[in-house]
């Protein structure tokens, strides 16, 4: 069956006043949820868009008219949520409210079992039916809120305790970041969390209104970041709207990818012995160059489609502990099956104290090849088979590339945008091709 509500890859996500993000609809997926899940009691977090204040309101209503108690920890980075489930036991399940990497004017519900992890595919499934089986309350106006920057202290130390199992309870003393956490879940929480290890931060995404979420920073946008790491010869991080994400810079400027993470955390693991079935897991949207780097240093790569929980599922599959996304989704499983841009800084920064040098020192040598991405937006995700002529352009692209290049081409699991990304040695024909199948799409199913 095919998902009508949940996307493919990350929960519900759209347009904030919009079909499924309408009050009456929120609360009767609340109820859905607390059925299909069995869950007693429910964590739930948010996000920084003032959209989640009602939002919560609307889906702890629907969770407890089907009998779970709801505890609101407010602002709380997604991770944080998954981590606090998994270990202390206290909870059936858990909601975020977010849109992750998008806009303020987008927000979406994340749902997570028991033990932390994403629900499947089977029961999002599940909840969609008995959601569509049920009678909607009549719909109201979008409540009028002020935005209330609501934290748990709590949280924030619990998940000191975890991340210190991991880490160790030696700190980062002398070590300075600059953080950008996108005005989002990580900006009061990550940064006390990295304070409470000794490092020194220092903050450049604006403090949270409830509007400016994503808005020209975070990992969408690492540049200012990366600008100012370079001018203070330190390490920056930037995190996406719920701190799932991570991109880094290194002491030079340079930006590091979800791809140049995952190496640097093969070859720390692998020198370790501890490279779990010698293997890291990536998705089709990783770098050709990216793959050959790894299987040069011996490193076996399997490959999935998109999506972190993906990711942590072959990895699970494999007996694989190491994935991850070039959007910077990185999985660790000995941490979390779900990606954690707090924690794998911390992974990073103890990595490069080991080392005793400096990030910089460890960039691996190699040139990604040419690769260009374009996000169509489009008025109905028809068949591939049935847009006239596409089919026929990307077996002509890959004549051309004569095994030298490639096109992936899929739609989005939380827009209506059809993404293709084109990779070869020739950029000029990288480009050629793009430019030709998106003038197809648009002119076919084109917004």
């Amino acid at each position: 069956m095919e998902k009508r509500i949940f996307g493919a890859t990350d929960g519900i996500r759209g347009k904030v006043g919009e079909a499924p993000l309408r009050p009456n609809v929120i609360k009767e997926l609340g109820r859905a949820i607390a059925k299909n899940t069995y869950a007693k009691k429910v964590l739930l977090g948010r996000d920084t868009r003032e959209s989640g204040i009602w939002m919560a309101e609307q889906i702890t209503d629907g969770l407890q008219n089907a009998g779970a108690e709801v505890e609101n920890f407010g602002i709380l980075p997604t991770p944080a949520i998954q981590v606090i489930i998994k270990d202390s036991g206290e909870y059936d399940g858990g909601v975020m409210l977010t849109a992750s990497h998008n806009p303020a004017t987008d927000n979406g519900i994340k749902v997570f079992g028991a033990d932390g992890d994403k629900i499947s595919d089977e029961q999002e499934l599940s909840v969609e039916a008995t959601f569509f089986e049920a009678e909607l309350e009549a719909d109201i106006d979008l409540p009028e809120v002020r935005f209330v920057k609501q934290t748990s202290k709590s949280a924030e130390s619990y998940y000191e305790r975890v991340a210190a199992s991991q880490i160790g309870d030696k700190g980062f003393e002398g070590v300075k970041i600059i953080l950008d956490a996108a005005s989002g879940a990580g900006h009061d929480f990550s940064r006390k969390v990295f304070e409470e290890f000794d490092i020194e931060v220092e903050q450049i995404d604006p403090e949270p209104n409830g509007k400016n979420i994503n808005d020209g920073y975070g990992a969408l946008y690492p540049e200012k970041m990366a600008e100012v790491a370079r001018e203070q010869g330190v390490i920056g991080v930037a995190l996406d709207g719920d701190a799932d994400r991570i991109v880094l810079a290194d002491e030079d400027g340079r930006i590091w990818d979800g791809d140049r993470i995952v190496i640097l955390l093969a070859e720390y693991l692998k020198a370790q012995g501890e490279l779990a079935a010698n293997t890291v897991v990536l998705t089709e949207y990783s770098n050709l160059a990216t793959i050959k780097y790894l299987e040069a240093q011996g490193i076996r790569v399997e490959k999935v489609v998109c999506g972190d929980r993906y990711v942590a599922q072959k990895c699970i599959e494999l007996g694989a502990g190491l994935g991850g996304e070039l959007a910077g989704h990185i999985i660790y499983l000995p941490w979390l099956r779900g990606s954690d841009g707090t924690f794998m800084a911390m992974m990073v920064l103890r990595i490069v104290q080991e080392s005793g040098g400096r990030l910089a020192d460890m960039w691996a040598e190699y040139e990604n090849s040419p690769s260009k991405q374009w996000g169509l937006k489009v008025r109905e995700k028809r068949d591939l088979n049935e847009v006239a002529g596409f089919n026929e352009a990307v077996a002509d692209a890959e004549k051309r590339f004569d095994g030298k290049g490639r096109v992936f081409v899929r739609y989005s699991g939380t827009e209506k945008k059809l993404r293709i990304l084109v990779e070869g040695e020739d950029a000029a024909l990288v480009d050629e091709v793009g430019d030709g199948l998106a003038k197809i799409i648009e002119k076919e199913i084109g917004e």
